[in-house]
């Protein structure tokens, strides 16, 4: 038996891929272990390696479980380096939906972005699309507006798209919000939610009870957020070094009230915020674990 690091190491796969296949898929079933954690059998391993193999010659990971699923690999997977690469099914690659995205944005061509949103959310977990495609693929649509490829126009149409179908993804994990309490939102006068919204959703799918304030959110509000909710964790999104001073007055102002709750930051001008302050991972699956983890304890120590 192996653990999910080794497993990891094994098959080439990382494991936060590892945990939305199972999750998603369903075509491997690790066991637990006497301390809860997942372990794999050999079998499990070879299924591992069989999907990662199929997605990295251009399959969909649903595709890929599903032919695990069904028995129909091509006999050509256990081929020879020289052999020419595997022909997956024709559902393009996550690049040509990126692609896609980026060329209905430029041509202001709203089905055309819902349809290319529609495809790459289709390319595995929630947490690995938008950590492997969608801020990738946003990056690059700032990159095209700051280039002159893409209107302004275009930029916001596409930003407010995705914005909806986060929302969406937001609303469809509320059933499991039965956990401990947490606030996430940015300060006052930041604007770019994006980034906070799929966070605020990857954690709701955790089980966690998410009150998500959006942007530009004022001290005063933040402190009747966290009170009313019974907030566990206030986490702040800092987006640009713009946002950092109105943060730093959130996370100060927090840490002054009784049974204050954990401070977080994200973001990417969020690291070394203030002191007592813990800065989450980088991707959206590690840090809504950790988030996760963080209030369970949390909850223990002050049970």
């Amino acid at each position: 038996m192996y653990t999910i690091k080794r497993a990891a190491q094994l098959t080439g796969v990382p494991e936060t891929s590892l945990r939305a296949w199972e999750r998603r898929y369903g075509v491997f079933a690790p066991q637990r272990n006497e301390a809860g954690y997942r372990v794999y059998d050999r079998e499990s391993l070879a299924v591992i390696s069989t999907m990662r193999r199929l997605v990295d010659d251009g399959w969909s990971p649903a595709a890929a479980a599903q032919a695990v699923r069904s028995g129909t690999i091509p006999a050509t997977l256990d081929r020879d380096p020289g052999h020419p690469p595997v022909s997956g099914p024709t559902q393009p690659n996550a690049a040509t939906y990126t692609q896609r995205f980026l060329d209905a944005a430029a041509q202001m061509d709203i089905a055309s972005i819902e349809e290319s949103l529609d495809g790459g959310f289709a390319l595995g977990s929630f947490e690995h699309v938008v950590d492997t495609w969608l801020f990738p693929t946003l990056e690059a649509l700032g990159e095209g507006w700051s280039r002159g490829e893409i209107d302004i126009a275009g930029e916001h149409a596409a930003s407010h798209a995705v914005h909806r179908r986060l929302s969406a993804a937001f609303d469809a994990a509320g059933s499991r919000s039965r956990g401990p309490a947490v606030v996430v939102g940015l300060p006052a006068g930041s604007q770019h939610e994006l980034g906070a919204l799929a966070f605020a959703t990857a954690v709701r799918r955790r089980g966690l009870n998410v009150l998500y304030l959006g942007a530009n959110v004022p001290v005063r509000s933040w402190e009747t957020a966290v009170r009313s909710h019974e907030a566990r964790a206030a986490v702040l999104a800092v987006v640009t070094p713009a946002d950092r001073p109105a943060a730093v007055t959130v996370a100060e102002q927090l840490a002054t009230h009784e049974l204050s709750p954990a401070v977080c930051v994200g973001g990417a001008a969020g690291a070394g915020l203030s002191p007592g302050v813990r800065e989450l991972a980088p991707n959206i699956a590690t840090a809504a674990e950790e988030l996760d983890e963080l209030t369970h304890a949390t909850r223990a120590s002050r049970s």
